[in-house]
């Protein structure tokens, strides 16, 4: 398929109510992202409660739970987003997860909770333990999720249609740019408040503005779909070229008699969907792993108190992910002007160089290493963020816009950060027990004591994961070359 830019004024003026319809979306954005990583933030403290005794891999099923839900419902938001009309289910989504943020800090003393269950996986190791209040926490995290994938699914498409191709990188870079600074106040605010108010009323607190801001985007205008595309009457025609015939010809009308199952057998049959999304799902692998273990690994391993380490790495996340997800988008609008297989190209080198500061993160136990490590890493994993968004929503059809977010949506936390938040922290205890021999002596080789710091032992599979990323994003730039 070809992307719609070709067919698009290359110098059309944005309409200003577009800068604002973009505000609002990142602002929602940027709250969502701190609803969400409030659990990562006090879990230091959680694991320390005495009342709830979680396990590491009791809170990596916990940070699982909100994957799961937020990918298994991503296909129906999908299709609701190509039919409905967007900004009042976004604004729906974004009261489910502001609710569900807010009832997290009391679900585990409710009476009627169910006993500990324990389940033993057939044909592996691995037996999945879980205490009521565990149970609790999980069920109320995939509320979380389900209000937030509703939100993540939609959001690309609306942006696509507010902000025409020649633009919309550097509008995706603004609205992604969110997403780090949402995870950096999320480890800061929620780090402040459990000190002072305990880890159940932070929870309570951060719940509420995500309220307040469901009303802003409940009143945005919603903008005709592929309206920054469509030059033409013919545009949408022309994106289907080498889809079926009698798709292309529905789809170009608008016609609502093709099938959702057709819609995704188009989607599929892409090159540059295909390829981006392995590629990101591997970087959200070692992504997901830092973002729930980050605050436990510094407290941990690194010996912060946990109040210091969610201020710490907030600060980092918030540094390095803002900048290097605004410049990502800035960088890849600039390159696309030289190279067309620019935005594959800036993922995979940026991927590429993010590798080495992972890995010095990780063994070093000197502030003034493994801090600046840090940064860099997120730095340079973020500059993905803005170019991959545009891969995605510029490589499928305007009308399956929605549709293909979903999907990638599924692929990536299915395959990517639900595995990794839980799989860390049963590697962890696993490490912690004496068991995982072949990954202990993997860690002691490159200077890691696994059975003192299991934590940093479990979290080599990021870096592991990071390699696979940038294989599948220079296999897209060279695709794309050809």
């Amino acid at each position: 398929m070809t992307a719609p830019a070709s067919n698009a004024e290359p110098h059309a003026r944005v309409p200003r109510y577009s800068y604002y319809a973009l505000a609002v979306l990142s602002l929602v954005n940027f709250l969502n992202y701190i609803d969400r990583q409030v659990l990562p933030a006090v879990a230091p403290i959680m694991l320390e409660d005495k009342e709830l005794k979680l396990t590491h891999s009791e809170l990596g099923y916990i940070e699982a739970a909100l994957l799961l839900s937020f990918t298994v419902l991503a296909p129906l938001f999908g299709y609701l987003g190509d039919a409905r009309a967007r900004t009042k289910l976004m604004a729906s989504a974004a009261i489910i997860w502001s609710v569900a943020t807010g009832i997290t800090g009391f679900v585990d003393r409710l009476p009627f909770l169910p006993e500990a269950i324990r389940v033993h996986l057939p044909l592996t190791e691995v037996t999945l333990a879980m205490s009521g209040a565990a149970l609790a926490l999980c069920f109320v995290r995939a509320v979380v999720g389900v209000g937030e994938s509703s939100y993540s699914t939609i959001t690309p498409s609306l942006i696509a249609d507010y902000f025409p191709p020649h633009r919309r990188a550097t509008a995706l870079g603004v609205f992604q740019a969110a997403i780090p600074m949402g995870f950096a106040l999320g480890f800061v605010i929620g780090g402040v408040l459990a000190h002072y108010y305990g880890w159940r009323r932070a929870f309570m607190i951060v719940g509420v503005p995500g309220l307040i801001a469901a009303a802003l985007v409940w009143r945005l205008r919603e903008p005709r779909r592929g309206a920054t595309d469509e030059p033409a009457p013919q545009t949408a025609l022309e994106e289907m070229v080498e889809a079926p015939a009698e798709a292309s010809k529905a789809l170009a009308r608008g016609d609502e008699g093709v099938s959702w199952l057709r819609k995704v057998w188009t989607i599929l049959r892409t090159r540059d969907w295909l390829l981006s999304t392995a590629g990101y799902t591997a970087l959200t692998f070692a992504l997901g792993a830092f973002a729930t273990w980050g605050t436990v690994l510094f407290h941990e391993d690194k010996g912060m108190s946990p109040q210091n380490a969610a201020i710490t790495l907030g600060i980092v996340t918030l540094l390095g992910g803002a900048a290097g997800t605004f410049g990502g988008g800035w960088l890849a609008d600039r390159v696309a002007a030289k190279r067309h297989n620019a935005y594959f190209l800036v993922c995979a080198v940026a991927t590429l160089l993010g590798i080495f500061p992972t890995l010095v993160a990780l063994i070093s136990h000197n502030a003034w290493l493994y801090l600046p490590a840090i940064f860099f890493a997120v730095f340079l994993l973020f500059v993905s963020n803005a170019p991959f968004h545009a891969i995605l929503v510029n490589s499928v059809p305007t009308l399956v816009r929605a549709t293909a977010v979903a999907l990638n949506i599924v692929v990536i936390h299915a395959f990517g950060d639900a595995i990794s938040r839980a799989a860390v922290g049963v590697l962890s205890d696993a490490l912690g027990a004496g068991g995982m021999g072949a990954l202990n002596a993997f860690a002691h080789l490159i200077g890691i004591d696994a059975g003192r710091q299991h934590l940093s032992a479990a979290l080599l599979i990021a870096p592991a994961a990071l390699l696979i990323s940038t294989f599948f994003f220079f296999w897209g730039a060279k695709a794309q070359r050809r």
